[in-house]
């Protein structure tokens, strides 16, 4: 498992989690990541129980899927997606 998501909560607590590619396919990958979005909670099964987190909770994410697709017809992320960008602090 080569992909993890770690939440940054506002309480300033973390939780990182691995998992398996969800699918192969880009077009449910796109749709899996739009239902994502518009959803108020998280819900991850992680060893044998379902996690709920509600999304007001969750000060931000950091996704890190290796290759990644961002340009043409596998690109999963949104049209407003910033690009190419670094963390600089």
């Amino acid at each position: 498992m080569d992909r993890t998501l770690t939440l940054h909560f506002i309480d300033g607590s973390k939780l990182s989690l691995e998992f398996p590619e969800q699918t192969k396919l880009a077009s449910a990958r796109q749709m899996k990541f739009a239902d994502f979005l518009a959803s108020k909670h998280l819900l991850v099964e992680a060893e044998g129980s379902l996690l709920i987190i509600p999304v007001v909770n969750i000060k931000y994410m950091s996704v890190n899927i290796p290759s990644l697709p961002t340009k043409g017809a596998g690109n999963v992320l949104p049209r407003q997606t910033l690009l190419g960008a670094r963390i600089r602090s």
